[in-house]
């Protein structure tokens, strides 16, 4: 060969060797730069333009790249209508020599329809690139390795892509999570401020103070549902004007509202315009077990987009919100509950107690300023109580008290408590705006009115009428049993004083009638022994009936004094033989008494207790036949005298025996009242052994089986000084002054004139010296101008009473040393009392036995006397 031909075929090779360089530097320039064009790409967008860089830097007719990654399947093919299943299965053989061919759908712009086919696997990722191309070259080597560094380059970016991936969603999950966190730990710091809270004003505060603040909201407002459920009412508003809360502080709930809305729907409302007004807002229901308690709503000043995060958040606090609002709900119930519980427990201890001090005391009007006290300030600012008295003469008065809780203000309340009940038309219960009334009655009678005040309208409900009615009720029980105790006391006052007038009456008559037989006696010797016998007996009697009356008055009425001391009871029960004597000797009775083993000693009054045994000796001579057998016995036993009065009479019926020491209670064992009686003396007994400390009990087998009467007494201490016995005092040393009774005046003085006559005459003729008057003044006279010694004056004169007589009498200095003695048929404590006051040595009760009376005027004469009391 030529060299000219030789080297022009070399310059041609150099020529084309550094044209392939070229290429294959531009080619690796391009896919670098293609390479730092893909960071940061995603996965499709990287497969897709891999694909476009073969195809122009290959310059192909076919390309399929088909990946399985992490992400996904990438599938990407040029053309996009090649047979991709057909050419996967073709480029299996890819790689071997000579490469496989392909035939195309449709030529190519060259018109060719066959392709050779190469392949490639990008580096750790699986699947494969097939590429082909017409060109009988292809591929040549550089394209090999282009394809092959194109397929690494691409499995590179594609691994680059996903770490950034998975930083970017590593920091997205982070700053979710920073979200979470500060979402969480805001959530918990509202839990941990709703946890102290009580009342829905307090929740909503917490809620809106921290909503605001989290969400950067403008404004926001917290209603709940009102009792009826046809309302919400605004518990607590954060942003508004005041004018905008007064017109919401009630809105129904089919009002056009987004807060009446998400209540009706019970879901949340957000957006950034409400019936074409521009307003950004959020509003969520407050739900609790699918009940929707109320809503929470925010306003914004920007339109945002409220992203689910967000949403969730006040979704959050909307259903913290809804928890503490049902739980302050039950605080609040169970406050009311534990307030009613309390308030009705006030109310009973106050109804307790104010029975209790109504109750207790006779004085009403104090009693219910106490109440009223009570109730102020307690139950009420004012207190007026008006009620209607009975006084002493019998008429009604109406009495008006008041108690206010600032004292100067107690007139002012009265006139409120006034101005109310004059307009009250019908005494029935009723409340007003600001105060409450009842009536006080009692079986059927208004007897007054209690009115409660408070300054505060709306003050009082149901219940506190209830308590003010019941207190109504319970000052009339006491206004009316305060009135029956008035109307019994004036009742007992007026027996008192017909037993003392009835006694007085009774014992008028009697003096004269026992002085008259005494004076038939001295008279008529022996004539009408018999008819004086039965007078006397029938006027002894009688004088005992009226004594027993006139003790059981003044025993009921605890007016019975003991004059103690220490007596043996064998000398009582002596003295109350002698004292039974007549009716025992009337009906022949044989009376055994023996005597007691030793002494026995007790502690009383030796009048009473005679009178105790002379009663049921009486009380066993009356109900045995004739001739029958009366035994006393009296026995220690233990600490106690024991006294035993057994008889063979009639007995007693078991039925009447509980009762047979009631007053007036006598067995029908002769209905004939042949044994008299009033029923009285047993029940003096009893009486008067109990206010000895002592008992008395009876048995008796029946009816014809007699009875038998027990006594129990205490029995007294021994003395220290070793001695026992009665109380003996040691004689007077006064000297004795002996005076013939015709050198002794006498004055009577009494306003009967049978009585006075009688005595005057009986007295003289004893050998005294008598004078005699019918009234105070001639009595006054009389003794001016007969200077008696004694004077016996009647207490019941006329013109001037006979304690003002002996006071006038006492007051006379020729008088001085006379002894004034009170005759009377007045025998209660009060006119003994009364007696002594007015100056008189004695008082005497009608009838006196005329050897009593001479007995006495003896000791008169004979020994000084220190206003003694005689019956």
């Amino acid at each position: 060969m030529a060299p000219e031909r030789i080297n022009s075929r070399l310059s041609e090779l150099s020529e084309q060797g550094a044209l392939a360089l070229r290429r294959q530097v531009n080619d690796l320039f391009a896919l670098f730069e293609q390479s730092s064009a893909w960071q940061g790409r995603e996965p499709g967008e990287l497969a897709r333009s891999t694909l476009e860089l073969l195809v122009s830097r290959l310059r192909l007719d076919v390309a399929l790249l088909k990946l399985q990654g992490p992400e996904g399947p990438l599938d990407c093919c040029f053309p996009p209508d090649l047979d991709r299943e057909a050419l996967l299965a073709a480029g299996e053989g890819a790689n071997a020599d000579p490469p496989p061919a392909f035939e195309l759908p449709r030529p190519n712009i060259l018109g060719r329809t066959t392709v050779r086919l190469a392949a490639a696997t990008p580096l750790g990722e699986p699947g494969t690139i097939v590429v082909g191309s017409w060109r009988e070259n292809f591929p040549t080597p550089h394209e090999r390795h282009l394809l092959q560094l194109i397929a690494n380059q691409a499995a590179l970016a594609l691994q680059s892509s996903r770490e950034a991936r998975a930083r970017q969603r590593l920091a997205e999950e982070r700053g979710r999570l920073q979200r979470v966190n500060s979402v969480l730990s805001m959530l918990h710091a509202v839990s941990d401020g709703l946890s102290r809270t009580h009342t829905f004003a307090q929740v909503a505060d917490v809620i809106l103070s921290w909503g605001l603040d989290a969400m950067g909201a403008r404004a926001g407002s917290m209603f709940l549902a009102d009792e009826t459920g046809g309302g919400l009412r605004l518990i607590h508003a954060v942003g508004y004007s005041e004018a905008m809360l007064r017109d919401y502080e009630h809105i129904p709930v089919e009002a056009d509202l987004p807060l009446a809305e998400a209540f009706r729907q019970k879901r949340g409302l957000f957006g950034n315009g409400y019936r074409g007004n521009p307003l950004c807002y959020a509003t969520v229901p407050l739900l609790v077990d699918g009940r929707c308690l109320g809503t929470l709503g925010f306003n914004f000043p920007e339109p945002r987009p409220f992203e689910e995060d967000e949403r969730t958040f006040i979704q959050a606090l909307a259903h913290q919100a809804a928890q503490a609002c049902d739980r302050a709900r039950l605080l609040e119930a169970e406050r009311r509950a534990r307030l009613m519980a309390e308030a009705r427990q006030q109310r009973a201890d106050l109804l307790s107690e104010a029975s209790a001090m109504l109750g207790s005391s006779l004085d009403l009007e104090a009693a219910l300023t106490w109440v009223a006290n009570l109730l102020v300030p307690r139950f009420a600012d004012w207190v007026v109580i008006q009620m209607v008295e009975r006084t002493v003469s019998g008429t009604d008065e109406t009495k008006t008290l008041a108690v206010h809780r600032e004292r100067v203000k107690a007139g002012l309340a009265r006139e409120l408590g006034l101005s109310l009940l004059s307009t009250w038309s019908e005494p029935r219960s009723c409340i007003t705006n600001n105060s409450v009334l009842a009536p006080i009655a009692a079986r059927g009678r208004v007897l007054g009115a209690i009115v409660l005040g408070a300054e505060e309208v709306g003050s009082y409900d149901p219940e506190a009428l209830e308590l003010v009615e019941e207190l109504g009720l319970r000052a009339g029980v006491a206004l009316d049993n305060a009135r029956l105790y008035q109307e019994a006391r004036e009742a007992d006052r007026r027996k008192d004083e017909f037993l003392a007038m009835l006694g007085h009456e009774l014992r008028n008559p009697l003096s004269p009638m026992v002085t008259a037989l005494q004076l038939m006696r001295m008279k008529d010797g022996s004539s009408s022994e018999r008819e004086r016998t039965i007078i006397e007996r029938q006027v002894e009697h009688l004088t005992r009936l009226v004594d027993d009356l006139l003790d059981v008055s003044r025993i009921t009425r605890g007016k019975v004094q003991l004059k103690r001391g220490r007596i043996e009871l064998s000398a009582v029960l002596l003295k109350a033989a002698e004292m039974a004597s007549p009716l025992l000797e009337q009906r022949s009775h044989f009376l055994e008494m023996p005597s007691p083993a030793g002494p026995l000693i007790v502690d009383g009054d030796p009048a009473r207790l005679a009178q105790v045994m002379a009663n049921l000796l009486n009380n066993a001579a009356k109900y045995t036949d004739p001739g029958g057998r009366i035994a006393v016995t009296v026995v220690g036993e233990g600490e106690q005298a024991v006294v035993r009065v057994r008889d063979n009479g009639a007995g007693i019926a078991p039925g009447i025996l509980s009762r047979i020491f009631d007053m007036f209670v006598q067995e029908g064992r002769s209905l004939d009242r042949s044994q008299g009686g009033l029923g009285l003396g047993l029940a003096i007994v009893r009486s008067l052994v109990e206010l000895h400390g002592g008992t008395v009990s009876v048995h008796s087998e029946g009816l014809g089986r007699g009875s038998e009467f027990v006594v129990r007494l205490p029995l007294a201490a021994p003395r220290h000084d070793g001695t026992d016995g009665e109380d003996r005092s040691p004689p007077s040393e006064v000297p004795a002054v002996q005076e013939d009774p015709g050198s002794l005046r006498l004055l009577v003085v009494d306003d009967n004139r049978d009585a006075v006559e009688l005595l005057t005459e009986f007295l003289g003729s004893k050998g005294y010296v008598t004078r005699m008057a019918l009234d105070g003044p001639s009595g006054l006279e009389a003794a001016s101008a007969f200077r008696p010694h004694i004077a016996l004056l009647d207490v019941g004169l006329p013109v001037m009473d006979g304690y003002e007589l002996a006071s006038r009498l006492r007051q006379e200095p020729s008088l001085k040393g006379i002894k004034l003695v009170a005759i009377t048929g007045y025998g209660q404590d009060s006119d003994r009392h009364r007696a002594h006051e007015a100056g008189f040595d004695l008082h005497l009760v009608k009838p006196i036995q005329p050897g009593q009376l001479l007995r006495i005027l003896r000791e008169l004469v004979q020994t000084p006397v220190e206003a003694e009391v005689r019956d």
